[in-house]
């Protein structure tokens, strides 16, 4: 089934083929002004085409030619009447465009679990949410993962530190407990190789002195959180040289890599307990995942050792300071691989250390090729700053000549900076992404209770938890992922414009309508008359809520999400201008009527709509 907009569109392509002008779908343009048409083709490489135009039929109410386009027109009443049996047959599900879907997989978040998520990991996370959710609704059999990062330095590090660290402390949120632990352990870790190298310092002395303060500024408002643990956890790793923190880290990383279980045993519980603060913070946002992947599982066995056999055999294969790389460059050549504009060079990728053990990305090669054996293809939702590493994983798959090796995908996205804050995890100083929620749902209690000073408590609570995190939501999903997003809360909570709250309150505006034609015993019409509907603002309406599914499937192709969300603002504003300036219950009784089919039309589909983008829409405002 087609969506109402996408039948019109394909009359005018049959239109189209009727004048002896084929394949021209691509070409098609809505015209911003919809005074003009609906559709239009530009005629320049028509222009020596003599085209007789015939009378249209069907959703096409009119043809012209002008300002060197040919103006398509769709006729508003039947559009809209075809419009009105689809959100009656679909509900909530209207926004779905199903085609036959594909096996995917889409691996996002899989935030290090050393700290509380924060804003940057949100991004991510609802970014490849819903992502998911654009692709369910287009036909794809989706399955979402989590990689568990369980091997590197940093986790070694907060390991270190919590075999060393007394019982969390009640009343203290796990990923909370263990962002202090990690920041506590990694200060001690840096002051002991301060430490050490001011031993033997030179000219740098001066520098160093500097950062063994800026460390201890770092201790002492870490202390001032949690005292008695922060004592605890620092008079044990005081104990350790810098040589003793390396040897140990040097340890648990092989410790890791062969399985050795006490080793896994203290860097899982410290990983378990990140994660269940994650699973926390991402339920309460409406986010799941169907597969947890740990990194350790990759580290060993005979999968790794058949990746690394297949790797040195490659004719790409080279020696590069002393240990087995992948000559990138060579590989680009070769298999005719582009990369993106942002990547000048693409080193060499080094496969293992000296000491014989795999390296992250090499781990990387071997999940993807599980995940590539479980799809039919792969979507990676991973930060910009990472392109050049996503792009050499890619290439080691090519480099073996494995047969998936183009269907896998880096998604990229910027960064999120929240002004006057400066961020660094490792020193305990960070903007949690609870802290961000619960600042959004406090904000939102504030402006229901204002209009609705009588919702009841359980109401309220819903309302704001809906109207918050929605806030949160589109405010990084309405910008497109190449883009930086500077989030301000109260921008997000402009109930007035360009925010989620905005397009929320419209939808929850035409719901009323809709309960008080109920209490005035105006009956909704089951086939309301659409030629009643001659305001600019309604026919405007009719035609943006009938691309609505067309949207969503554009969005899902191309993974810009940010589409969606701009039309869904469209029919936000198109509602709530219209809804201002023309009476709707006092008008007679069958224009009335497809008013009221009108404001159902609106709410369903901004309710389909922002379903996809993992945003809910509150019974009150």
């Amino acid at each position: 089934m087609s969506s109402p907009f996408g039948a019109f569109k394909n009359q005018v392509l049959d239109y189209l083929e009727s004048l002896g002008i084929k394949g021209q779908e691509q070409r098609l343009e809505v015209p911003p002004n919809i005074n003009l048409g609906h559709l239009a083709l530009p005629l320049f490489e028509f222009k020596d085409k003599k085209l007789e135009l015939v009378p249209p039929t069907g959703l096409i109410a009119d043809v012209a030619i002008k300002n060197g386009y040919l103006n398509f027109k769709a006729d508003v009443p039947a559009l809209g009447l075809l419009l009105h049996q689809q959100i009656n047959e679909k509900g909530e599900e209207y926004a779905s465009l199903k085609i036959t879907g594909k096996k995917i997989i889409i691996e996002h978040t899989s935030a290090n679990p050393l700290h509380p998520m924060h804003i940057g990991h949100a991004r991510n996370a609802f970014l490849g949410d819903s992502m998911a959710r654009l692709m369910r609704a287009r036909g794809h059999d989706v399955s979402t993962h989590f990689y568990v990062d369980d091997m590197g330095l940093q986790v070694m590090i907060a390991s270190i530190g919590y075999r060393a660290a007394p019982p969390m402390p009640k009343g203290i949120k796990p990923d909370h407990w263990v962002g202090f632990v990690y920041a506590v352990s990694n200060i001690m870790y840096e002051l002991a190789g301060v430490s050490a190298k001011l031993k033997e310092a030179g000219d740098d002395y001066k520098s160093l002195v500097e950062k063994q303060d800026e460390l201890a500024g770092y201790a002492e408002t870490l202390r001032e959180k949690l005292p008695n643990e922060f004592d605890e956890i620092t008079s044990q790793l005081s104990k350790l040289s810098a040589d003793e923190w390396e040897k140990e880290i040097s340890r648990m990383l092989k410790g890791m890599e062969s399985g050795d279980p006490e080793v896994k045993k203290t860097v899982r519980g410290l990983v378990e307990t990140a994660l269940s603060g994650f699973r926390e913070t991402l339920g309460g946002a409406g986010i799941g995942f169907d597969q947890w992947d740990w990194e350790s599982d990759l580290a060993s066995g005979e999968d790794m050792t058949a990746l690394i056999a297949a790797l040195r055999s490659s004719p790409f294969a080279i020696t590069h300071k002393g240990v087995l790389a992948i000559d990138c460059k060579a590989v680009m050549e070769a298999r005719s691989v582009k990369s993106d504009s942002s990547i000048r060079e693409v080193p060499p990728l080094v496969l293992l250390r000296s000491d014989g053990t795999t390296l992250y990305q090499t781990r990387d090669i071997l999940y993807s090729i599980r995940k590539l054996s479980q799809a039919d293809e792969v979507y990676n939702v991973v930060g910009s700053e990472q392109s050049t590493a996503q792009l050499q994983v890619k290439l080691a798959l090519y480099a073996i000549n494995h047969p998936k090796a183009p269907f896998i995908h880096h998604v990229p996205y910027e960064m999120v900076r929240l002004p006057g804050r400066r961020m660094a995890g490792r020193y305990g100083s960070y903007v949690t992404l609870d802290e961000v929620i619960s600042s959004a749902i406090a904000l939102a209690e504030k402006e229901i209770k204002e209009r609705n000073p009588d919702l009841d408590g359980e109401t309220l609570r819903k309302s704001s938890e809906a109207i918050g995190i929605g806030a949160v939501k589109y405010a990084l999903l309405s910008v497109s992922s190449q883009k930086v997003v500077e989030f301000q809360l109260e921008r997000a909570l402009n109930f007035e414009e360009n925010s989620a709250p905005f397009i929320q309150y419209a939808a929850v505006r035409a719901r009323s309508l809709l309960n008080m034609a109920e209490k005035r015993g105006i009956a909704e019409s089951e086939k309301p008359d659409f030629h009643k509907l001659t305001d600019a603002d309604e026919q405007r309406l009719v035609l943006l809520c009938s691309m609505l599914p067309d949207t969503a499937a554009y969005a899902s192709d191309t993974l810009h999400v940010e589409a969606l969300a701009t039309r869904l603002m469209d029919i936000a504003n198109a509602f709530n201008s219209y809804y201002a300036r023309v009476p709707i219950l006092s008008a007679e009784l069958e224009t009335a009527q497809a008013r009221l089919a009108l404001a159902r039309i609106t709410s369903i589909s901004i309710r389909s709509g922002l379903k996809l983008l993992g945003i809910d829409v509150p019974e009150k405002m």
